[in-house]
């Protein structure tokens, strides 16, 4: 695993960014939070990320949004709350909600 991989995180639930942010940061790693959809994607097309996770709320992401997200080489690893059936079409992984951060640790170093 490279500690110079770069991770932009995107959560909607408010108890979540902040705690993810730092859990991120503490093991060494490059992190930012994008607070919607359309950060992702302006944040992608400013910097290069090797990862993002997102809980995949892309409401506000026209058509071209969604065909820059999915044509990037980033990859997407979605949080989901396990009682959901919608899945991410995007996502590289999926995390089911209540998940150890462990699990956290193998899919960010899962592409590496």
């Amino acid at each position: 695993m490279l500690r110079s991989t770069k991770v932009l995180i995107h959560e909607e639930r408010q108890d979540a960014p902040e705690f993810l942010l730092n859990v991120i940061v503490n093991r060494g790693y490059k992190a930012c939070l994008a607070k919607d959809g359309a950060e992702i994607v302006d944040v992608l097309s400013k910097d290069q990320y090797d990862i993002v996770v997102t809980n995949g709320g892309y409401r506000e992401l026209n058509t071209d949004h969604h065909t820059q997200l999915k044509s990037s080489s980033v990859f997407i690893i979605d949080i989901t709350d396990s009682h959901k059936q919608t899945q991410n079409p995007k996502a590289d992984l999926r995390l089911l909600r209540p998940f150890l951060i462990s699990e956290l640790w193998r899919a960010i170093e899962m592409p590496f």
